[in-house]
């Protein structure tokens, strides 16, 4: 079975470019982040699309600057979500790559980079456009926009799984 990983900041939650490091790394912080909303019914979508489940397991994959931070990252996915979810998340520290867990995996994350290394490492990228990222056009893949309706955001990701399946 492959994943369907997806990131936290500027994906699920909204992601502040004011704040500093340690702001970030407070307790507390991803607690009071504001969601967006229509992602996270489209991800809800995909994680109960029973096609979808017989080849795809949907899981988080987040930066976290400390324990705390994924302790509040985990808290918010349960309150958002469910604990299935929530127990499933998966954490690399904030500066190291989520790339190792891209082999045969697809990605949905805001930051090219991320999407670049996972590619260059036998995975599938799908650049969320979330209105501040996107504005140096080095993304040339799959990508959705969260200004989208969670429907379409739903389809359009479906409809990749199911290309890149067939």
């Amino acid at each position: 079975m492959q994943n369907v990983y997806i990131d936290f900041d500027g994906v699920l939650g909204v992601f502040d470019t004011s704040k500093s490091l340690e702001e970030v790394a407070a307790a507390g912080y991803s607690l009071t982040l504001p969601m967006i909303q229509n992602m996270c019914q489209a991800v809800n979508m995909l994680r109960l699309d029973p096609d979808l489940n017989k080849r795809y397991d949907v899981k988080l994959l987040s930066a976290i600057i400390n324990d705390q931070a994924g302790d509040d990252k985990t808290e918010v996915l349960r309150r958002e979500f469910d604990d299935d979810f929530a127990d499933k998340a998966v954490f690399v520290r904030y500066g190291e790559s989520k790339a190792p867990y891209a082999q045969d995996n697809i990605l949905l994350d805001d930051f090219s980079h991320n999407l670049h290394e996972w590619e260059s490492n036998g995975g599938i990228g799908i650049k969320v456009y979330n209105g501040i990222n996107g504005n140096h056009g080095s993304w040339h893949g799959y990508a959705v926009q969260t200004t989208a309706r969670p429907e379409v955001i739903y389809h359009t990701v479906k409809g990749i799984l199911n290309e890149i399946h067939a």
